[in-house]
């Protein structure tokens, strides 16, 4: 039996709103949902798994049509799926109520719920999130009936409010395969037996590193789980390190080459590192026009800092650089009298 686990898709999210290529996020979210589709139309997938929070919120009817008519176009794969805590069910209403076309088995719980797959020898349990937040550890007391073959189990949580999962208990359940969502980082909890698929696409800054889904394959002969980087743009932390001798259009141009040098298609954190002149103004806007840069944070040193003033020499220098700001000359003038005094003092 071969399996597809994606949680946390977050579809109807607009990551990055604010910036001037954020409209493209939303857009990237499905696209990257309906790239996974046809990569399980190609691999013959058996059974795609999606561990909650698929919608961002409470879906629209449209919304739920809309996934539904793509799930119909997979003409092998079988889903199933359950409600996380950003889609929890309401009864009667949209999730909880939709009949659905394709060839889709929604869990909806609140209790235990399992589907028999007698064609792939594999039973998927679970149930759906009926509130946004839950704080019983719900799955220590699980575990699979007998008779069941390839046994698989659904769940989304992790945290105080959120389900706690305890690792360790869940690990000695029983489950052939348990497939994790709502931590948004993709981890391999115990090799080829616990996953959290992580968010298909990272969703903010905080979400560095590869980020798609797991794949696997289970038998009476082998079972493996691996995870497959399908995201189409990475957040980044890019360092870039600045001189007091450097212009504006310099720092610039430096950015925009550790940009170019760590993938320009990603989105960029960027940490200003160094010393740089204090009259130095960043035109971010422009920048941010051309790159995908979520952040600029400016950990950068002052001028008296790195030249070992005096604490009250840096407090007075830098009240003498916010007074002179919009006088980058006379403020050049100011640190040239510093250092002439500095000199006949040596």
């Amino acid at each position: 039996m071969k399996l597809i686990h994606i949680a946390d898709v977050h579809w109807g999210a607009e990551p990055e709103r604010d910036k001037p290529w954020g409209k493209e996020r939303g857009k990237e979210i499905k696209e990257t949902f309906r790239r996974v589709l046809q990569r399980a139309k190609e691999q013959e997938t058996d059974l795609l798994l999606i561990s909650g929070d698929f919608f961002e919120r409470q879906p629209s009817p449209a919304d739920i049509r809309e996934v539904d008519y793509l799930l119909k176009q997979l003409d092998h794969t079988k889903t199933v799926w359950i409600a996380g805590n950003h889609d929890y069910l309401r009864k009667g209403t949209g999730l909880d109520a939709y009949e659905w076309e394709s060839d889709t088995v929604f869990l909806k719980g609140p209790e235990l719920e399992k589907v028999n797959f007698p064609e792939f020898h594999t039973t998927v349990y679970g149930f759906s999130y009926w509130q946004d937040q839950i704080r019983e550890p719900l799955y220590d007391t699980l575990h699979p009936e007998e008779g069941d073959e390839i046994t698989i189990l659904l769940a989304h949580g992790g945290d105080e409010k959120h389900i706690p999962i305890h690792r360790e208990t869940l690990k000695w359940s029983g489950f052939d395969y348990i497939a994790l969502g709502h931590i948004h980082k993709p981890e391999i909890v115990f090799e080829d037996l616990m996953a959290y698929a992580g968010s298909l696409e990272p969703l903010d800054h905080t979400e560095t590193g590869p980020h798609g889904f797991m794949e696997g394959e289970i038998s009476e002969e082998r079972q493996i789980i691996t995870f497959v980087p399908f995201a189409k743009r990475a957040y980044v932390r890019t360092e870039v390190y600045v001189t007091e001798e450097m212009s504006g259009e310099e720092i610039l141009d430096r950015i925009g080459t550790e940009i170019s040098y760590r993938g320009s298609e990603n989105i960029h954190e960027i940490v200003l590192q160094g010393t740089m002149a204090p009259q130095i103004e960043l035109d971010q806007e422009r920048i941010q026009e051309k790159y995908r840069i979520s952040k600029i944070s400016d950990q950068t040193k002052s001028i008296w800092e790195t030249r070992g003033l005096s604490q009250e020499d840096n407090l007075l220098m830098r009240r003498v650089a916010e007074l002179l700001k919009e006088e980058p000359k006379a403020l050049a003038y100011a640190m040239e009298a510093l250092e002439a005094s500095e000199e006949r003092e040596v």
